[in-house]
């Protein structure tokens, strides 16, 4: 799907116009957006126009239509506006409405992740790891994800883990993987907590710590990650009750990291 948040920010004299038609936007006044981001659109400024498109793409102010949306996200994408060429993009890839193209999807998703857009270089990479319009390359996936993990994609980052914990794209190293599943934990990220714990409880790529495999698989529970419960009980039945206690109050206190 494509992002959905409007950008926030605009640059030189249209800035408040632009402004006026954020504050509509985030006051539920749609209307007033469209009015105050239509204008600045029809004289180019591919903010304005990204923007109607999201009014579009979720029917605010406007009837919804994706069709209308992609050709708006188009024309900023050809401006050289990063956020809308990942948009135009990710609609290509899902096909909400749209004849699917993977191809052209790829051309877009490398002008933004080009640009240093972390969420498309994640996802650039996803489409190498895959094999979708183009030949997989676990090689490639892997120099794109880790681009956008090391630009602060969680997702990306418990990504990498994965590859690195898998020998997908580079030789297997465990350590690494502990390094990146943590890196996406500790901003809070539930899978990557959960792996986490899976590591401490196995003592791979890290010394085995039950506490820390509980307390981490506690956190990914209360996420409701998929398994994460089934793994947080298998841990805790070969814990003392005073370990468990420790884990729990560790996962209590806890706060992700701020970013």
């Amino acid at each position: 799907m494509a992002a959905l948040a409007v950008v926030l920010l605009a640059a030189g004299p249209t800035r408040a116009d632009f402004q006026q038609g954020l504050d509509a936007y985030q006051n539920g006044d749609f209307a007033g957006a469209l009015k105050a981001w239509r204008p600045l659109a029809d004289a180019g400024d591919p903010r304005a126009t990204f923007n109607l498109g999201i009014l579009n793409d979720q029917g605010k102010g406007v009837e919804r239509s994706t069709t209308t949306a992609m050709s708006l996200w188009r024309r900023s994408a050809e401006g050289g506006f990063a956020p809308a060429q990942h948009n135009l993009a990710n609609t290509l890839i899902g096909a909400d409405g749209v004849g699917r193209d993977y191809p052209q999807a790829l051309q877009w998703l490398h002008k933004a992740a080009d640009q240093g857009l972390a969420k498309s270089q994640y996802t650039l990479g996803k489409m190498y790891s895959f094999g979708l319009g183009v030949g997989v390359d676990q090689e490639e996936a892997l120099r794109w994800i880790a681009k956008a993990a090391e630009g602060g994609n969680d997702r990306a980052r418990y990504n990498l883990g994965k590859m690195y914990r898998d020998g997908a794209g580079a030789p297997r190293n465990l350590e690494s993987a502990v390094k990146w599943f943590r890196a996406a934990a500790e901003d809070g990220y539930g899978p990557a907590q959960a792996a986490l714990g899976a590591r401490y409880a196995a003592g791979e790529g890290v010394g085995r710590d039950p506490i820390q495999a509980l307390f981490w698989s506690i956190l990914a529970e209360r996420q409701n990650v998929p398994r994460a419960a089934a793994q947080r009980k298998a841990i805790a039945a070969k814990m003392p009750v005073a370990e468990i206690g420790r884990a729990r109050g560790l996962a209590d206190g806890w706060r992700p990291r701020a970013k």
